[in-house]
């Protein structure tokens, strides 16, 4: 240490005991600000407009029948599929049966919906949106 002046250790090492130190380290911990906290539990985000029902109870009725109607067709497909020799002979005609289900349960969607427009946007079936959307109803 030739030229250099020791002054000895730190001031937060000066204390006399490691209690002492811990002591000293908590205590400044504890007298800062605490960071805000955040809560637990977040609002859920808001409900999709599509999914909200109508308050027209005519339209809800009527998405409830066009379901009873596509519970029917599904439970006799699933009758109609558990003959091998129907499956054999009518399988086309089998799975034209799931697409009319398929077409009603969102036909059911968009009837009971708040948001008919983002109901139409939400069916998975390309060909039925399509007709859905078109612009001009053809007679």
């Amino acid at each position: 240490m030739s030229g250099q002046t020791y002054y000895g250790a730190p001031a937060h090492l000066r204390v006399a005991t490691p209690q002492q130190r811990c002591d000293l380290m908590q205590a400044e911990v504890r007298a800062e600000e605490p960071a805000p906290r955040r809560p637990l539990r977040r609002d859920p985000p808001p409900p999709d407009p599509a999914l909200v029902p109508t308050d027209n109870a005519l339209w809800l009725r009527l998405a409830e029948e066009l379901e009873y109607a596509r519970r029917l067709i599904e439970a006799m497909g699933d009758t109609l599929a558990n003959d091998v020799t129907v499956v054999m002979r009518h399988s086309v005609a089998l799975q034209s049966v799931d697409i009319v289900g398929q077409m009603l349960g969102h036909i059911a969607a968009v009837t009971r919906s708040n948001a008919p427009d983002l109901a139409v946007d939400r069916i998975g079936m390309c060909e039925l949106k399509a007709r859905l959307k078109r612009s001009a109803v053809q007679g």
